[in-house]
């Protein structure tokens, strides 16, 4: 389910800036992604390393282990394997 929230940005208009409602989920205009205080929350509860937008690889612990062409993780668990 898509979420209807709204997030504020602040476009520089000038000297000052203006604010512009714009749908959760969208990229900002510096490229970073919109995200609610709801949507925020339920992803750093879900990816608490802060990998929320891209989540990655997990190991059998489903542990966060990387991404590819990102850094690599190392589960502690299966280093003790």
């Amino acid at each position: 389910m898509k979420c209807k929230n709204k997030v504020i940005q602040f476009i520089p208009n000038g000297y000052g800036y203006r604010q512009v409602p714009s749908q959760c989920g969208t990229t900002g205009i510096h490229g970073e992604l919109l995200l609610c205080d709801e949507c925020l929350a339920r992803a750093e509860k879900e990816f608490p390393q802060g990998w929320n937008l891209v989540p990655g690889d997990t190991c059998k612990h489903g542990r966060y282990i990387g991404e590819p062409g990102g850094p690599d993780i190392l589960c502690p668990d299966c280093e003790m394997e």
